[in-house]
């Protein structure tokens, strides 16, 4: 157990001090995303937009006349196809100022055009890799700079069939490229953070897995992992540092995050409040939960994305609600760790409102409002952390007091053989270091067969409790050990005695025994019980095992039943086989 406690320690200081370097370097990383150049802003106003359906594998060119396509359609979403957007901004400024256009995140392709050139002056969108888009950032942003007075601009929106991202809005803001810069610095500040720190708990948690090999710090550090990458795959730190070249799986990515962090969060929160046991019909919920999401992710790989984002959230929500009724069933059923649970599910629960809720305008966006989710989510995994660190205490607690009843006489409460066994070993090694000896006392309590037939088992049981305490009383010293060895027949491991001094110990107890006067009518020796003591003391000799000296303490034993039992008889041993009688 020393050695497993060291491991743990170790594994938790090189977690921290890592997880610690881990947040501290990905917040600069993340407060370094962004470029900034000081500009004023300007006013924004649309000015007609027009459709033309889907034609090929691109956007359709643009044309002579807009007013030759359709005026673009209203919804939710926009439809597959190419639109053009006519707009006008002003610049009340008497020398030109950098800006730029911010069409909807989710658009695949978005292009800039003046209206003299076919050539667009800057493209984006998420279907363009990194480096193929006018400013090297995750979102969607057209940078150009504004002349003084009223100025045009054509913006080209392609909206390929079966996106893993659609659009819902035609809307296009507008901002000083300063202000932007200052927006986008300080989110990206809070995402690097936040990817901080959920490194720093998978760092920790990894550390103890591999020190302590306990299957719920794997499930844990699985599920905080794929959480935690939901949120960065959405801030775009994945196609900022991991795969800039791979727009389409970056598009993709954060499905198949929220598919496996469903995944492994149940199997997670199942193991962690025992539901297979305690509550086996939300666990075989929150397993058919998994199983959909499985199958909704070979939907993502088929490139059916139309058909899953709905089912997808579905699955989450299901989640959640079957993990707020598992955190209570099992805080009814007196779960410690149901607390932490309920909790840090509630974390992420409300940080997920107040998200929800800043998104369609029922709360300001702030810089808390807009980083909610994130906010709850790390919440929610630093206190899972706690909750799983008290939990594999408790069970690791719970497996030493079973390791320790297991080496325990269930009835006497002293020693079992096995105890016996390995505590003979030890001490047989150690009084050899010491150059001292160790004694053997086996007490046989005299026809115990006759005491149980007269009295029952129940009586039996009683009087080898009895005898037990008289046993463990005569332990006193640091290596003295009582056991049962099985049946009615005890042993004494006395190491460091002489001869004289187990004799006298032994004689003690017989004497003891007998002044206790319980009764025995049936023993042909009188009217109490007796016992019998068979003593062995010897010195260790390099090569001979401890079963030499248990074997002359329970022929002296034998001895003593054959010459008339209530005596004790002494042998002692040298190490050899050889044998000495002593009186």
């Amino acid at each position: 157990m020393d050695r497993v406690y060291e491991r743990q320690k170790r594994a938790r200081r090189w977690g921290v001090r890592l997880g610690l370097a881990a947040s501290f370097v990905i917040g600069l990383i993340g407060a370094r995303t962004a470029l900034a150049l000081p500009q004023p802003c300007t006013v924004l106003t649309d000015r007609g937009a027009w459709y033309q359906p889907l034609a090929g594998n691109g956007p359709v060119p643009l044309p002579s006349y807009p007013e030759s396509w359709a005026p673009a359609p209203r919804g939710n979403q926009l439809l597959p196809g190419t639109y053009l957007v006519r707009l006008q901004a002003e610049n009340p400024n008497p020398h030109p100022i950098t800006c730029i256009f911010l069409p909807d995140k989710l658009v695949a392709l978005a292009e800039l055009f003046t209206g003299e050139s076919p050539q667009p002056l800057a493209r984006t969108g998420w279907f363009l890799p990194l480096d193929e888009r006018a400013m090297k950032s995750p979102q969607a942003v057209l940078p150009t700079v504004l002349p003084p007075g009223t100025n045009t601009f054509w913006l080209r929106l392609w909206v390929p069939a079966n996106s893993p991202k659609i659009p819902s809005s035609l809307a296009v803001q507008m901002e000083a490229l300063e202000a932007f810069t200052i927006t986008q610095r300080r989110f990206d500040h809070a995402h690097g953070v936040y990817g901080g720190i959920m490194l720093a708990v998978v760092l920790y948690n990894l550390f103890l897995f591999s020190s302590l090999r306990e299957r719920l710090y794997l499930l844990y550090v699985l599920y905080a992992s794929f959480f935690g990458c939901i949120w960065l795959v959405r801030a775009g730190m994945g196609l900022t540092f991991l795969w800039p070249h791979w727009p389409l799986w970056d598009a993709q990515a954060h499905y198949f995050m929220i598919g496996l962090a469903i995944i492994f969060g149940n199997a997670f929160s199942s193991a962690f409040l025992e539901l297979p046991v305690k509550a086996p019909r939300l666990a075989r919920g929150l397993q058919a939960i998994s199983v959909f999401v499985g199958l909704l992710l070979v939907g993502v790989a088929l490139q059916r994305f139309s058909l899953i984002e709905t089912p997808l959230a579905l699955a989450a929500a299901g989640t959640c609600s079957l993990y707020v009724a598992a955190g209570f069933l099992r805080l009814r059923q007196k779960s410690p760790e149901a607390r932490y649970f309920l909790l840090a599910t509630g974390m992420v629960i409300l940080g997920t409102v107040v998200y929800i809720a800043a998104f369609f305008r029922l709360l300001p966006t702030t810089f808390i409002t807009a980083n909610s989710a994130q906010l709850g989510s790390a919440a929610e995994m630093v206190l899972l952390a706690f909750a799983l660190g008290h939990k594999i205490r408790h069970l690791r607690q719970e497996k030493v007091a079973a390791e320790e009843l297991s080496r325990l006489d269930p009835l006497t409460g002293l020693a079992n053989r096995r105890l016996l066994n390995e505590q003979m070993e030890l001490e047989w090694r150690r009084v050899y270091r010491q150059g001292s000896t160790l004694g053997i006392v086996i007490v046989d309590v005299d026809h115990f067969k006759a005491y149980n037939d007269a009295w029952g088992h129940q009586a039996g049981d009683g009087l080898l409790q009895l005898l037990a305490e008289e046993l463990r009383s005569l332990c006193r010293r640091p290596g003295d050990l009582a056991a049962r060895y099985g049946g009615e027949e005890f042993v004494l491991l006395l190491p460091s005695l002489s001869v004289l001094q187990a004799h006298e110990l032994a004689e003690r107890l017989r004497h003891t025994v007998e002044e206790r006067a319980w009764p025995h009518p049936a023993s042909p020796l009188g009217p109490v019980v007796t016992v019998s003591c068979g003593v062995a003391v010897g010195r260790p000799v390099e090569g001979v095992p401890v079963s030499v000296l248990f074997a002359e303490a329970d022929e002296a034993l034998y001895s003593a039943k054959r010459s008339g039992r209530n005596q004790v008889c002494l042998r002692t041993a040298s190490g050899t086989h050889r044998r000495l009688n002593s009186a």
